[in-house]
Protein backbone atom coordinates (compact mmCIF):
# COMPACT_ATOMS: atom_id res chain seq x y z
CA UNK A 1 0.00 0.00 0.00
CA UNK A 2 2.71 2.53 0.79
CA UNK A 3 4.29 1.28 -2.28
CA UNK A 4 1.43 2.48 -4.66
CA UNK A 5 0.40 5.17 -2.60
CA UNK A 6 4.29 6.60 -3.49
CA UNK A 7 3.45 6.22 -7.41
CA UNK A 8 0.50 7.78 -7.63
CA UNK A 9 -2.44 7.50 -9.84
CA UNK A 10 -3.31 4.58 -8.18
CA UNK A 11 -7.28 3.86 -7.24
CA UNK A 12 -7.34 0.55 -6.44
CA UNK A 13 -4.99 -2.72 -7.13
CA UNK A 14 -6.21 -6.17 -7.03
CA UNK A 15 -4.66 -8.06 -3.98
CA UNK A 16 -4.26 -11.46 -3.58
CA UNK A 17 -5.02 -13.18 -0.19
CA UNK A 18 -5.08 -17.16 0.05
CA UNK A 19 -7.66 -18.37 2.41
CA UNK A 20 -6.79 -22.10 2.18
CA UNK A 21 -9.98 -23.21 4.19
CA UNK A 22 -11.48 -26.59 2.64
CA UNK A 23 -13.20 -28.71 6.20
CA UNK A 24 -16.81 -26.96 5.40
CA UNK A 25 -16.98 -28.64 1.78
CA UNK A 26 -19.47 -31.11 2.15
CA UNK A 27 -17.83 -33.51 0.37
CA UNK A 28 -14.36 -33.25 -0.35
CA UNK A 29 -11.57 -30.97 1.33
CA UNK A 30 -9.69 -30.81 -1.76
CA UNK A 31 -9.90 -27.05 -2.48
CA UNK A 32 -8.15 -25.79 0.38
CA UNK A 33 -4.89 -26.83 -1.40
CA UNK A 34 -5.66 -24.18 -4.26
CA UNK A 35 -3.76 -20.92 -3.36
CA UNK A 36 -0.76 -22.04 -3.97
CA UNK A 37 -1.44 -23.74 -7.39
CA UNK A 38 -3.58 -21.10 -8.22
CA UNK A 39 -0.54 -18.67 -7.59
CA UNK A 40 1.71 -20.70 -9.45
CA UNK A 41 -0.85 -21.24 -12.72
CA UNK A 42 -0.87 -17.13 -12.77
CA UNK A 43 2.91 -17.13 -12.95
CA UNK A 44 3.19 -19.98 -15.71
CA UNK A 45 5.69 -19.54 -18.17
CA UNK A 46 3.31 -21.08 -21.00
CA UNK A 47 1.65 -17.61 -21.04
CA UNK A 48 2.50 -14.25 -20.38
CA UNK A 49 1.24 -11.56 -18.07
CA UNK A 50 -1.08 -9.29 -19.97
CA UNK A 51 -4.84 -9.82 -19.08
CA UNK A 52 -7.24 -9.54 -22.43
CA UNK A 53 -7.85 -5.98 -22.01
CA UNK A 54 -4.23 -5.18 -22.10
CA UNK A 55 -3.12 -4.61 -18.39
CA UNK A 56 0.52 -5.99 -17.30
CA UNK A 57 -0.17 -8.09 -14.05
CA UNK A 58 3.53 -7.68 -13.18
CA UNK A 59 2.88 -4.29 -12.71
CA UNK A 60 2.04 -3.72 -8.93
CA UNK A 61 -0.80 -1.33 -9.51
CA UNK A 62 -2.82 -3.71 -11.19
CA UNK A 63 -1.73 -6.89 -8.87
CA UNK A 64 -0.13 -7.30 -5.56
CA UNK A 65 0.13 -10.20 -3.42
CA UNK A 66 0.01 -10.65 0.46
CA UNK A 67 0.09 -14.19 1.11
CA UNK A 68 -2.00 -16.61 2.89
CA UNK A 69 -4.40 -16.52 6.10
CA UNK A 70 -2.55 -19.65 8.39
CA UNK A 71 -5.50 -21.22 8.58
CA UNK A 72 -4.43 -24.94 9.27
CA UNK A 73 -1.99 -23.56 11.64
CA UNK A 74 -5.19 -21.55 13.29
CA UNK A 75 -7.35 -25.16 13.54
CA UNK A 76 -4.46 -26.63 15.08
CA UNK A 77 -4.91 -24.42 18.05
CA UNK A 78 -7.90 -25.67 18.55
CA UNK A 79 -9.87 -22.62 17.43
CA UNK A 80 -13.56 -23.24 16.41
CA UNK A 81 -15.08 -21.59 13.27
CA UNK A 82 -16.94 -18.73 14.91
CA UNK A 83 -13.30 -17.45 15.78
CA UNK A 84 -11.88 -18.64 12.75
CA UNK A 85 -14.59 -16.35 10.34
CA UNK A 86 -13.67 -13.60 12.46
CA UNK A 87 -10.08 -14.22 11.69
CA UNK A 88 -10.64 -14.11 7.98
CA UNK A 89 -12.82 -11.16 8.30
CA UNK A 90 -10.14 -9.18 9.99
CA UNK A 91 -7.40 -10.40 7.40
CA UNK A 92 -9.21 -9.14 4.88
CA UNK A 93 -9.85 -5.20 6.62
CA UNK A 94 -6.01 -5.29 7.22
CA UNK A 95 -6.02 -5.36 3.49
CA UNK A 96 -8.24 -3.26 2.99
CA UNK A 97 -6.94 -0.69 5.50
CA UNK A 98 -3.79 -0.43 3.17
CA UNK A 99 -5.37 2.08 0.05
CA UNK A 100 -5.47 1.63 -2.74
CA UNK A 101 -5.45 -2.36 -2.38
CA UNK A 102 -8.60 -4.69 -2.56
CA UNK A 103 -9.12 -8.18 -1.60
CA UNK A 104 -9.38 -10.85 -4.20
CA UNK A 105 -9.29 -14.27 -1.94
CA UNK A 106 -8.58 -17.00 -3.61
CA UNK A 107 -10.06 -20.05 -1.67
CA UNK A 108 -10.63 -22.25 -0.38
CA UNK A 109 -14.18 -23.81 -0.42
CA UNK A 110 -16.74 -21.58 -0.38
CA UNK A 111 -17.79 -20.96 3.07
CA UNK A 112 -14.81 -18.27 2.80
CA UNK A 113 -17.53 -16.34 1.28
CA UNK A 114 -19.33 -15.62 4.15
CA UNK A 115 -16.68 -13.80 6.31
CA UNK A 116 -14.86 -11.91 3.17
CA UNK A 117 -18.24 -10.18 2.29
CA UNK A 118 -19.28 -9.26 5.84
CA UNK A 119 -15.41 -7.50 6.31
CA UNK A 120 -16.35 -5.48 2.75
CA UNK A 121 -19.44 -4.47 3.76
CA UNK A 122 -18.35 -3.97 7.70
CA UNK A 123 -15.29 -1.47 6.04
CA UNK A 124 -16.65 0.11 3.75
CA UNK A 125 -19.65 1.15 5.85
CA UNK A 126 -22.98 -0.64 4.11
CA UNK A 127 -24.16 -3.36 1.51
CA UNK A 128 -22.72 -4.31 -1.20
CA UNK A 129 -24.22 -5.60 -4.74
CA UNK A 130 -23.22 -9.65 -5.36
CA UNK A 131 -22.49 -10.96 -8.97
CA UNK A 132 -22.16 -15.29 -7.98
CA UNK A 133 -20.96 -17.11 -10.36
CA UNK A 134 -21.99 -21.20 -9.35
CA UNK A 135 -24.00 -24.26 -10.33
CA UNK A 136 -25.12 -24.00 -6.73
CA UNK A 137 -27.16 -20.99 -4.75
CA UNK A 138 -24.91 -22.07 -1.62
CA UNK A 139 -28.04 -20.65 0.46
CA UNK A 140 -29.46 -23.53 2.68
CA UNK A 141 -30.17 -22.05 5.73
CA UNK A 142 -27.86 -25.12 7.67
CA UNK A 143 -26.30 -28.17 5.72
CA UNK A 144 -25.58 -31.46 7.14
CA UNK A 145 -25.33 -29.55 11.02
CA UNK A 146 -23.13 -27.04 9.87
CA UNK A 147 -24.31 -23.80 9.37
CA UNK A 148 -20.72 -22.45 8.00
CA UNK A 149 -21.60 -25.20 5.33
CA UNK A 150 -20.38 -23.54 1.55
CA UNK A 151 -23.55 -24.93 1.21
CA UNK A 152 -25.13 -22.35 3.39
CA UNK A 153 -22.47 -19.10 2.96
CA UNK A 154 -25.44 -16.77 0.98
CA UNK A 155 -27.74 -17.47 3.68
CA UNK A 156 -25.43 -16.03 5.94
CA UNK A 157 -24.35 -13.19 3.96
CA UNK A 158 -28.26 -12.25 3.37
CA UNK A 159 -29.36 -12.59 6.78
CA UNK A 160 -26.51 -10.37 7.81
CA UNK A 161 -27.68 -7.50 5.73
CA UNK A 162 -24.20 -7.48 3.75
CA UNK A 163 -25.74 -7.53 0.27
CA UNK A 164 -28.83 -5.21 -1.08
CA UNK A 165 -28.63 -7.47 -4.37
CA UNK A 166 -27.57 -10.96 -4.86
CA UNK A 167 -27.59 -12.34 -8.58
CA UNK A 168 -26.64 -16.14 -8.60
CA UNK A 169 -25.60 -17.01 -12.23
CA UNK A 170 -25.03 -20.58 -13.71
CA UNK A 171 -27.25 -22.34 -11.64
CA UNK A 172 -28.47 -26.37 -12.83
CA UNK A 173 -28.21 -27.76 -9.46
CA UNK A 174 -30.13 -26.14 -7.11
CA UNK A 175 -33.01 -28.29 -4.72
CA UNK A 176 -36.78 -26.43 -3.47
CA UNK A 177 -34.55 -25.27 -0.35
CA UNK A 178 -32.64 -23.29 -2.47
CA UNK A 179 -35.37 -21.88 -4.75
CA UNK A 180 -37.53 -21.17 -1.57
CA UNK A 181 -34.46 -19.52 0.22
CA UNK A 182 -33.99 -17.52 -2.52
CA UNK A 183 -37.13 -16.37 -2.81
CA UNK A 184 -37.11 -15.39 1.13
CA UNK A 185 -33.91 -13.06 0.45
CA UNK A 186 -35.14 -11.73 -2.84
CA UNK A 187 -31.99 -13.44 -4.45
CA UNK A 188 -32.16 -13.10 -8.58
CA UNK A 189 -31.35 -16.84 -9.71
CA UNK A 190 -30.42 -17.16 -13.46
CA UNK A 191 -30.58 -21.08 -14.02
CA UNK A 192 -28.73 -22.63 -17.05
CA UNK A 193 -31.50 -23.99 -18.18
CA UNK A 194 -32.52 -20.34 -19.07
CA UNK A 195 -29.16 -18.79 -20.06
CA UNK A 196 -30.08 -18.60 -23.70
CA UNK A 197 -32.91 -16.56 -23.10
CA UNK A 198 -31.07 -14.46 -19.97
CA UNK A 199 -27.61 -14.06 -22.16
CA UNK A 200 -28.14 -10.58 -23.30
CA UNK A 201 -29.58 -9.07 -19.74
CA UNK A 202 -26.11 -11.36 -18.11
CA UNK A 203 -23.92 -9.59 -20.33
CA UNK A 204 -24.62 -6.07 -19.72
CA UNK A 205 -25.23 -6.16 -16.37
CA UNK A 206 -24.56 -2.72 -13.98
CA UNK A 207 -24.66 -2.99 -10.58
CA UNK A 208 -23.63 -1.04 -7.43
CA UNK A 209 -25.29 1.96 -8.10
CA UNK A 210 -26.74 3.21 -4.46
CA UNK A 211 -24.37 0.89 -2.31
CA UNK A 212 -20.62 0.59 -1.32
CA UNK A 213 -19.98 -1.03 -4.87
CA UNK A 214 -19.54 -4.79 -6.15
CA UNK A 215 -18.20 -8.12 -4.75
CA UNK A 216 -17.48 -10.98 -7.84
CA UNK A 217 -17.54 -14.37 -6.65
CA UNK A 218 -16.44 -16.97 -8.72
CA UNK A 219 -17.20 -20.67 -8.04
CA UNK A 220 -15.22 -22.91 -10.43
CA UNK A 221 -17.95 -25.26 -11.19
CA UNK A 222 -19.95 -22.59 -12.72
CA UNK A 223 -17.90 -23.32 -15.37
CA UNK A 224 -19.00 -26.61 -17.49
CA UNK A 225 -16.60 -29.29 -16.42
CA UNK A 226 -15.01 -29.79 -20.17
CA UNK A 227 -13.68 -26.95 -19.28
CA UNK A 228 -13.20 -27.07 -15.82
CA UNK A 229 -12.80 -30.69 -14.32
CA UNK A 230 -10.83 -30.01 -11.06
CA UNK A 231 -13.38 -29.15 -8.56
CA UNK A 232 -15.19 -31.37 -6.02
CA UNK A 233 -19.23 -31.01 -7.39
CA UNK A 234 -19.26 -32.01 -11.19
CA UNK A 235 -22.25 -30.56 -12.61
CA UNK A 236 -22.89 -31.11 -16.40
CA UNK A 237 -24.21 -28.38 -18.14
CA UNK A 238 -22.71 -25.15 -16.98
CA UNK A 239 -21.10 -22.09 -18.61
CA UNK A 240 -18.24 -21.90 -20.78
CA UNK A 241 -15.40 -20.14 -19.91
CA UNK A 242 -16.07 -17.41 -22.76
CA UNK A 243 -19.37 -17.25 -21.31
CA UNK A 244 -17.94 -16.02 -17.67
CA UNK A 245 -15.26 -13.87 -19.39
CA UNK A 246 -18.33 -12.11 -21.11
CA UNK A 247 -20.21 -11.57 -17.86
CA UNK A 248 -17.22 -9.79 -15.67
CA UNK A 249 -15.59 -8.31 -18.79
CA UNK A 250 -18.96 -6.53 -19.63
CA UNK A 251 -20.00 -5.75 -16.27
CA UNK A 252 -20.48 -2.26 -15.67
CA UNK A 253 -19.64 -1.00 -11.86
CA UNK A 254 -17.06 -0.44 -9.22
CA UNK A 255 -15.89 -4.03 -8.24
CA UNK A 256 -14.35 -3.27 -4.82
CA UNK A 257 -13.42 -7.16 -4.22
CA UNK A 258 -13.92 -10.78 -5.00
CA UNK A 259 -13.11 -14.11 -4.50
CA UNK A 260 -12.40 -17.65 -6.96
CA UNK A 261 -13.02 -20.70 -4.75
CA UNK A 262 -13.75 -24.52 -4.88
CA UNK A 263 -10.69 -25.48 -7.59
CA UNK A 264 -9.77 -28.61 -6.09
CA UNK A 265 -6.59 -29.56 -7.36
CA UNK A 266 -6.70 -33.01 -6.45
CA UNK A 267 -9.34 -33.46 -9.06
CA UNK A 268 -7.35 -31.88 -11.60
CA UNK A 269 -5.84 -34.54 -13.86
CA UNK A 270 -5.40 -32.98 -17.04
CA UNK A 271 -2.26 -31.48 -16.67
CA UNK A 272 -3.37 -28.53 -14.37
CA UNK A 273 -5.89 -27.20 -16.76
CA UNK A 274 -8.18 -26.49 -14.14
CA UNK A 275 -5.26 -24.55 -12.41
CA UNK A 276 -5.24 -22.61 -15.30
CA UNK A 277 -8.87 -21.82 -15.30
CA UNK A 278 -9.18 -20.47 -12.20
CA UNK A 279 -5.57 -18.48 -12.56
CA UNK A 280 -7.34 -17.00 -15.96
CA UNK A 281 -10.26 -15.93 -13.59
CA UNK A 282 -7.76 -14.47 -11.41
CA UNK A 283 -6.16 -12.40 -14.48
CA UNK A 284 -9.44 -11.02 -15.94
CA UNK A 285 -10.85 -10.13 -12.51
CA UNK A 286 -7.47 -8.81 -11.42
CA UNK A 287 -8.16 -6.35 -14.26
CA UNK A 288 -11.73 -5.67 -13.38
CA UNK A 289 -11.07 -3.92 -9.69
CA UNK A 290 -7.54 -2.41 -10.29
CA UNK A 291 -7.78 1.28 -11.93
Amino acid sequence: GELLRAMGGVKASATLLGVPLGHNSSFLQGPAFAPPRIREAIWCGSTNSSTEEGKELNDPRVLTDVGDVPIQEIRDCGVEDDRLMHVISESVKTVMDEDPLRPLVLGGDHSISYPVVRAVSEKLGGPVDILHLDAHPDIYDCFEGNTYSHASSFARIMEGGYARRLLQVGLRSITKEGREQGKRFGVEQYEMRTFSRDREKLENLKLGEGVKGVYVSVDVDCLDPAFAPGVSHIEPGGLSFRDVLNILQNLQGDVVAGDVVEFNPQRDTVDGMTAMVAAKLVRELSAKISK
